[in-house]
């Protein structure tokens, strides 16, 4: 019986935290920094990692860093929203690279500028900036491989520097390429 109310009160928690995520995801919407991508998943399927933090989470994480490193609990509370959507794309590379054409397309339509751009035979890179004067309003990558679609979108004030300090606390591998996160955590796997 202790088991199964366990079990009862973790499912409880994950459809509150699904329910949070959903939220999130709304609230973010009306930010100048927020980039809709909500047509993936009709395109590569479910994600293989999903992250969608607002304001009120990056608040607690801002909480919870404070003591250990101040410049990045000031940074977090600067934030709106981070949002990270990682996919396999094994049998659609094709449909993974036109999507990021299409989508770089419309950004550069609504104002964001490209910042770095990656073009080879097998992997396409972009990352965007959404630029108000001299403040940056939001950062989104997308970086395509054969194998792997990330698509990452961070709201908020912030110094493009800072992505990296942002990505480490949520272990983002973007093209092979670790974007934060423990160096050690691979060689602990």
């Amino acid at each position: 019986m202790k088991k199964y109310l366990l079990t009862m009160a973790g499912a409880a928690g994950i459809a509150l935290l699904s329910n949070a995520a959903f939220a999130q995801e709304d609230e973010l919407r009306g930010y100048p920094g927020y980039v809709d991508f909500g047509q993936l998943g009709s395109i590569f399927g479910e994600p293989t990692v999903e992250i969608a933090i607002g304001k009120s989470l990056l608040g607690l994480v801002s909480a919870f860093t404070a003591g250990e490193d101040p410049q990045v609990a000031n940074l977090f509370s600067r934030l709106d929203g981070v949002r990270v959507r990682v996919f396999e794309t094994d049998s659609l590379a094709d449909e993974a690279f036109d999507f990021v054409k299409d989508a770089s397309s419309q950004l550069s339509s609504a104002g964001w500028e490209s910042v770095v751009t990656v073009n080879s035979a097998d992997e396409q890179v972009r990352i965007f900036m959404k630029m108000n004067k001299d403040v940056v309003e939001g950062i989104t990558v997308m970086a395509v491989e054969p194998h792997e679609a990330a698509f990452i979108n961070v709201i908020g004030f912030l110094d493009p520097e800072e992505l990296a300090r942002v990505m480490d606390h949520f272990d983002v591998e973007v093209h092979g390429m670790k974007i934060g996160g423990d160096e050690d955590s691979e060689a602990d796997e």
